[in-house]
């Protein structure tokens, strides 16, 4: 009963009394006016019977309500002991925390929890990712939960150039995480030996980026864990010995942190690891502006007529731009398994780095400015070098300009060279694509696309070898 007298006191709009109606209520005088045709016919007796009537279900029905104040009195009275009747009025007002949660867990107002058999169901765990060592003789049993936790999806992000960045973490936002790591030993008859868990890291630790070392001795993952207010702290990049599962940060620095809103890290030999990081000279992300710098201006000089398709997350202003560079904005720093540090390259948005076959050459990528507000961060401005493993720039493959006039078309691509890439059968040679058609797809060309080839450091003069000409595209 106590529950039910508070849910009709919170439904309640008004105090009622006990309904008591006097004769003078149910007094009806002749009403003056003129009814319409319908209810002409009927006499004022029945007009005033019916009235009588509907005034007496309301008295029967109001008279089974009890004043609210009543109620608390009751319910004071019933738990309060013996201090009466004037303190149980008195207590009758006071609504204590307690009562409240429970009032708002009897409404609905909070989540609620399913029965443990749905919720057993739901949260059981999803089986787990697979990776194989270089060698195929060890398998990583990557844990993970099944369903991400709230505090996750409600997180802010900032949408900038086609894409959504957690500025808390500095990464991609709302990025799924394993939760522990498992090795097994692959024996020769396809059986799996017992769990070594890799252990070191913090309890609760949200794991991502899990890869192997070429020499498969070694494992790369990054580490972030839950601050205070639900918040999840900045990228650090750890390593753990395949033999023995133990975990370590690789910086001994407490101040190196992950910039993953590209790329994150790569294993450039077997003990060296070239690291995307945060700038150490960065400093507090920029603050918009209450006044805008000045007005939106497009302007169609050339009188280009350009098909753009939608996108969506674009960049809208200058405060944009900048905002876009301070989060993008990547030191690239050589790692090594002792602790060695060495900061290669200056800062700028990297987007990839790729290393050659034979470990001696990186293929870095980058993106620049000018920067666009009707295309994603794919389109703009790219920048392909080549650099020796201990950062000695080699050269320039190309630096593309903005691509903001792809054509909509099916199979439509960029201008320039695409697709570069390192051949798998040969140390340190690059392969790479070029249009033949202007990047439009519904050009007639023969052919369409031509596949070249061209060593790290070619010889002075030496131009790219032609591997194949094709009518379709390539890619």
């Amino acid at each position: 009963m106590m529950r039910l007298h508070k849910v009709y006191h919170r439904l309640s709009i008004l105090s009622f009394t006990p309904l008591s109606l006097s004769p003078h209520f149910l007094t009806l005088k002749p009403l003056q006016f003129s009814s319409p045709v319908h209810l002409r016919a009927r006499s004022s007796n029945d007009v005033v019977r019916s009235l009588r009537s509907t005034a007496t279900m309301a008295s029967s029905r109001l008279r089974n309500l009890v004043p609210v104040n009543a109620v608390l009195a009751e319910d004071a009275s019933a738990g309060g002991g013996t201090n009466g009747s004037a303190s149980s009025s008195s207590s009758a007002t006071v609504v204590t925390p307690a009562a409240e949660d429970e009032d708002d867990s009897v409404l609905g107002v909070r989540y609620r929890l399913p029965p443990p058999e749905i919720r057993d169901i739901v949260d059981a765990p999803p089986l787990p990712a697979l990776s194989f060592s270089p060698h195929r003789d060890k398998i990583l049993f990557l844990k993970r939960r099944a369903l991400p936790p709230l505090e996750e999806l409600a997180r802010p992000e900032e949408k900038l150039a086609g894409i959504r960045i957690d500025g808390k973490c500095n990464t991609r936002s709302r990025m799924s995480f394993y939760t522990g790591i498992g090795i097994h030993q692959l024996k020769p008859d396809g059986t799996l030996g017992p769990e070594k868990e890799v252990h070191g890291f913090p309890e609760g630790a949200k794991i991502n980026f899990v890869t192997w070392s070429p020499d498969g001795q070694h494992l790369s993952f990054s580490v972030r864990v839950d601050e205070e207010e639900n918040n999840s702290s900045k990228l650090r990049l750890w390593v753990a010995s395949v033999e023995t599962g133990e975990a370590r940060p690789l910086f001994h620095s407490q101040d190196i942190y992950l910039n993953a809103v590209f790329d994150n890290f790569v294993w450039v030999n077997d003990s060296t690891l070239l690291v995307c990081t945060i700038p150490l000279s960065r400093k507090d992300p920029p603050k918009k502006p209450l006044v805008p710098f000045g007005p939106k201006i497009q302007s169609n000089e050339q009188e280009n007529i350009i098909q753009v398709r939608t996108f969506q997350d674009l960049l809208k202003d200058e405060y944009d731009e900048d905002l876009f560079d301070y989060y993008a904005t990547t030191q690239l720093v050589l790692a090594s398994l002792d602790g060695m540090v060495k900061e290669i390259g200056p800062p700028a948005v990297y987007t990839s780095m790729d290393p050659s076959p034979d470990h001696k050459y990186l293929l870095i990528s980058s993106i620049h400015r000018p920067y666009s507000f009707i295309v994603p961060c794919g389109r703009f401005p790219k920048k392909v070098d080549v650099w020796t493993t201990d950062g000695r720039f080699v050269r320039e493959l190309c630096d593309l300009p903005l691509a903001e006039d792809i054509p909509i078309a099916f199979n439509s691509v960029r201008k320039g060279m695409r697709s570069i890439n390192w051949r798998a059968d040969k140390p340190s040679t690059l392969y790479w694509v070029e249009t033949q058609d202007g990047g439009d797809a519904k050009v007639e060309v023969s052919p369409r696309d031509i596949v070249y080839a061209q060593p790290a450091e070619p010889v002075d003069g030496e131009d790219p070898e032609i591997l194949h000409r094709l009518d379709l595209r390539y890619g």
